[in-house]
């Protein structure tokens, strides 16, 4: 099997959580027995999602698009006995923002939100200036420069910790 540009970039997250002192197994995560794509049940019983983007836009931003077929998923996977991590990888940045459940969940409903209406596709948006925190968050519909909701702050050193605790 030839490497993809893809496997790269997860692999970033993968290692770190193999390297990380309380793993102990790593499974391909699997929905009404079909494996989400680039999506690892840790330990049996930590699912993560892993998507990752390779650089910024002129905003600084690093765009993570979730289409509805991808959230449908996700929502299958939320009726599970997991918890549920978003491993978002900014690849020019060499950061990784982690999100929980929730706060994905708070995003994606500050869109919805925003929007009045469900979509087709979300995207979260996260920065990584340096010195500071990464600050994840949705745009508001319909207006330029404007967030739904409020940013959400994650500290660089969260991960993969943050899927153990």
């Amino acid at each position: 099997m030839k490497i993809r540009l893809e496997h790269q970039n997860i692999g970033a997250a993968v290692m770190q959580i193999a390297e990380h002192p309380n793993f102990t197994a790593i499974n391909s995560l699997k929905v009404e027995g079909n494996p989400i794509n680039n999506g690892f049940l840790i330990n049996g019983d930590i699912a993560v999602l892993c998507k990752y983007a390779s650089e910024p836009n002129g905003l600084g931003e690093y765009i993570f698009s979730f289409k509805d077929d991808h959230i449908d998923d996700i929502a299958k996977v939320q009726k599970g006995k997991h918890s549920l991590f978003f491993a978002l990888v900014c690849v020019e940045d060499g950061e990784i923002c982690c999100l929980t459940e929730k706060e994905f969940d708070t995003l994606i409903e500050n869109r919805k939100q925003s929007a009045a209406v469900d979509e087709d596709q979300y995207q979260i948006l996260v920065t990584a200036k340096k010195g500071a925190s990464l600050r994840a968050y949705v745009n508001a519909a319909g207006r330029k420069g404007k967030t739904a909701g409020k940013m959400l702050t994650i500290p660089r050193n969260s991960f993969p910790d943050s899927l153990f605790s």
